[in-house]
């Protein structure tokens, strides 16, 4: 997912059509955790996708078609269930709008600003969810991409992207 932020917005360069290819990825790995996972983490991940909607977050072309075909694929093929999907996208709407008002208009600096780029309202509430239903899945597949994410963008910045 990162990586296709990269291509668009921090000025990596690869080759004509990369970001939209790796849109297509982002796009395709989401809907390989919808098909291969279970129903909670169905519905967390069209909770995020379509909280991304309402955040204003799918500002570019490949964005837009890898959140459509997450949630496309949860739609279709995938198990939603209203609880999780609600309770997720809730908390993924309110964290990532706290998010994106510290970032966009405060440009945080310091230890809240990196306290808030480690997006932790992912793998927290995925946490108290496995700790009340000991379903661990979702807690390890939203750190998974917590750390992911986070390791691409430190590597970016290392690089003079980002």
């Amino acid at each position: 997912m990162k990586i296709a932020d990269l291509l668009n917005e921090h000025g990596l360069k690869w080759f004509k059509g990369s970001n939209l290819l790796f849109g297509v990825l982002w796009g395709l790995c989401g809907a390989l955790l919808i098909v291969l996972t279970n129903p909670v983490v169905d519905s967390a991940l069209v909770a995020m996708n379509v909280a991304f909607i309402i955040r204003n977050r799918l500002d570019y072309l490949n964005h837009q078609v890898a959140a459509s075909i997450v949630i496309v694929t949860g739609i279709a093929w995938g198990e939603l269930v209203a609880m999780p999907f609600l309770v997720f996208f809730f908390v993924f709407l309110i964290f990532g709008a706290l998010k994106d008002y510290a970032d966009d208009v405060l440009h945080a600096k310091g230890l809240w600003a990196l306290v808030n780029e480690s997006m932790l309202y992912y793998p927290i509430p995925t946490l108290i969810y496995a700790i009340i239903s000991g379903d661990w899945l979702p807690f390890a597949v939203f750190t998974a991409y917590m750390i992911a994410y986070n390791l691409t963008k430190i590597i970016a910045h290392k690089k003079g992207y980002g």
